[in-house]
């Protein structure tokens, strides 16, 4: 009795996979998390990490196994990583100084915010409008081991084997302040943590650590991630994003080439063979996974109201459960996409 079912169970799954929709990857731009006035157009960069009692900071990387100057480094690093975001973006001409301030207190806290005098003083230096300025940063790696059971191909059989593992997390902790001269005002204090992790394997422990990656790589690629997520936070930001689309429904032709329009790039016939399955497709489903799509292109070309029609049609009209969800989407996008233009000045 469990072969019929089995091959029941079978057929659902590749009716399943044949009918499910595709999907489609682009970019979009989102907006900062942070509302940065339009009359900051340029800032400089500076690091004021360095603990006042470096003394007891150098007692406590020897406590923690940190070696000489490492956290030193790495805040560059960080730097590095912000630099480099905001340099990439529209948003900012940024300025990388070389300024190296004293400030925290033990390297985890933020210290007391910078005198204004101060802060006028490296605007006019820098010339430029505000100041960013890496106020606290820590960091720490951790390294465990142990086996497990891997799958490894031997002969024409996959057996259980034993492998030793090693894994790494570096952990960094950094704080940001945004000076606003010109209003008298921190614009934004933002402390956060940020880890990564690798995992590596070998036939013994030894094997295993020697391949993964060494302390100060680890730190460096952390701190240069966390400087990047820091310019993500104050400065729109190009995404990936991914959405659902179809590709067939019923055999119907004007769906499939639409599809396949999609899957070329070429939007302006997507959008006709698309029409044409919405006016004269011959079942309900048809014409809803057209909507959909359709929704899903003008998505693409930036029409977020056109898009946003098509997709209540997809569902409010014809049924079609992924659009619901879909409209959510770009109900939240239209939102963003009015902020991202107060902060793009358009």
């Amino acid at each position: 009795m469990k072969r019929p079912i089995n091959i029941i169970l079978f057929l659902f799954t590749i009716l399943l996979i044949c009918t499910a929709a595709k999907r489609i990857t682009f970019n979009i731009l989102a907006p900062a998390a942070v509302d940065i006035p339009r009359t900051i157009q340029t800032v400089a960069i500076i690091d004021r990490s360095v603990p006042e009692n470096e003394k007891m900071n150098i007692l406590e990387g020897i406590l923690t196994g940190e070696g000489p100057g490492q956290d030193k480094l790495a805040t560059q690093v960080a730097i590095d990583g912000l630099n480099s975001m905001l340099q990439n973006s529209s948003r900012f001409r940024v300025v990388r100084t070389a300024e190296v301030l004293k400030g925290s207190a033990t390297g985890r806290n933020f210290p007391e915010p910078m005198d204004w005098n101060l802060i006028d003083e490296l605007c006019t230096k820098h010339e430029v409008d505000a100041i960013i300025s890496l106020e606290s940063y820590d960091s720490d790696f951790i390294v465990t081991n142990g086996s497990r059971l891997v799958d490894r191909k031997i002969g024409d059989r996959t057996l259980k084997v034993p492998e030793f593992y090693a894994s790494g997390v570096a952990k960094v902790n950094t704080g940001f302040r945004f000076y606003d001269p010109e209003q008298r005002s921190i614009l934004d204090q933002y402390q956060f943590s940020h880890t990564m992790d690798w995992d590596v394997g070998g036939s013994s422990i030894q094997e295993a650590i020697t391949r993964l990656l060494n302390r100060d790589a680890a730190l460096k690629e952390a701190s240069y991630s966390a400087g990047v997520l820091y310019g993500e936070r104050i400065s729109p930001t190009w995404f990936r994003v991914t959405r659902d689309y179809f590709r067939k429904a019923k055999r119907d032709p004007d769906l499939a080439e639409g599809a396949r329009m999609m899957e070329a790039n070429d939007w302006e016939r997507a959008i006709i063979a698309l029409e044409r399955a919405v006016e004269y497709g011959r079942h309900r489903k048809v014409k809803g996974k057209a909507a959909h799509n359709l929704a899903v292109v003008h998505e693409i070309l930036g029409n977020l109201e056109e898009s946003k029609n098509w997709a209540v049609t997809a569902w409010g009209t014809y049924r079609i459960k992924k659009s619901r969800d879909y409209g959510y989407i770009l109900t939240r996008r239209l939102q963003e996409q009015e902020r991202l233009r107060q902060q793009l000045g358009e």
